[in-house]
């Protein structure tokens, strides 16, 4: 009888395990992460969402029991190639791609295995204006200096940017429909490269976003020209706007992270929570001031309706203008 016993109670309690254990898998996620997140970089090294997401990188284990988050530099067709590795991954969580205006502007500009809709959003960290650089021996000492010289020499002007189809790319052929001038475009495979390349001349001039090139401005390698917009740079109060200019351009440009849509909603609320502490964390801060990045949190609702407007604004812009070769 005493052995029948204990057989039961084995057998309980096994079963107890085996039904934690299957409650935990299907809906108990308060332990997540349990192992390092990925997150799918869709630009080179260096540049500007490589740099914000490895500043996401410093402080999220101290919000996610631990656990390291990984940034997978995947880089190619101007973010596409990224994202396209990305909608394979598994819908487990353990795997995030960045997101930034370049991307939602890179599906209007021509036709990729995905749209903009296609993810959930998780958070927005910044906003940000491209701004201009040039060399420090270039000619050019003002925006109007820029502009003069490629009114008179059409197409010759060669302006950087971090990728065809891009934001830099679109924030640069805005800026020249602004300033009425026809520009020569060179892309490069992420932000860091367009600006390499006006640091050693390859190009005249290149239009960037925080914090690419910026040691080189700190260091008096390059200069910024202009802003594309009208808010100043707090580390640079004596960079000129395109407003202040008298040109009617303005860019502005998010990045944050999103998620594929099959993954659990009780995962997507853990992430919310964790990059909403890590934004308000004060080493996070002051890391993107180190950036210059001008820090706008946003949680998922409101950065899926952030990137809603501004795939409809992009659009429009595209389709009015005749830009790309999707429409």
């Amino acid at each position: 009888m005493k052995k029948l016993l204990g057989v039961v109670l084995v057998l309980a309690f096994c079963s107890g395990l085996v039904f934690a254990k299957g409650a935990s898998q299907e809906g108990d996620y308060s332990g997540f992460p349990e192992k390092p997140v990925t997150v799918i970089v869709p630009w080179a090294v260096g540049g500007a969402s490589d740099l914000l997401f490895r500043a996401v990188a410093a402080s999220f284990p101290k919000y996610a029991n631990g656990q390291q988050l990984i940034v997978k530099n995947v880089e190619g067709a101007s973010s596409v190639v990224g994202m396209t590795e990305y909608m394979s991954a598994r819908p487990d969580g353990y795997t995030i791609a960045m997101w930034a205006t370049a991307q939602t502007i890179r599906t209007q500009m021509a036709k990729a295995p995905y749209e903009a809709a296609d993810f959930r959003a998780l958070f927005s960290a910044v906003e940000d204006s491209p701004y201009i650089l040039v060399h420090k021996d270039s000619p050019f000492k003002t925006v109007n200096d820029l502009v003069a010289y490629a009114k008179a020499n059409p197409g010759k002007l060669t302006m950087g940017n971090s990728g065809a189809g891009g934001g830099n790319h679109l924030a640069a052929l805005q800026f020249g429909i602004a300033a009425g001038i026809e520009v020569n475009h060179i892309p490069f495979g992420g932000g860091s490269r367009s600006a390499q390349a006006t640091l050693a001349r390859e190009v005249d001039c290149s239009m960037n976003v925080p914090a690419e090139g910026l040691t080189s401005v700190d260091s008096g390698d390059l200069r910024i020209l202009a802003i594309i917009g009208d808010k100043k740079m707090a580390a640079y109060p004596d960079v000129p706007t395109t407003v202040e200019m008298g040109l009617n351009v303005i860019n502005k440009q998010t990045r944050g992270a999103v998620i594929l849509k099959t993954v659990p909603e009780e995962i997507v609320r853990r992430f919310e929570a964790i990059f909403r502490q890590i934004c308000a964390d004060p080493e996070f801060q002051d890391a993107l001031r180190n950036l210059s990045m001008n820090p706008l949190y946003a949680d998922g609702a409101t950065y899926d309706r952030m990137i809603a407007e501004e795939n409809e604004l992009y659009k429009k812009i595209i389709q009015d203008n005749k830009l790309g070769d999707r429409y």
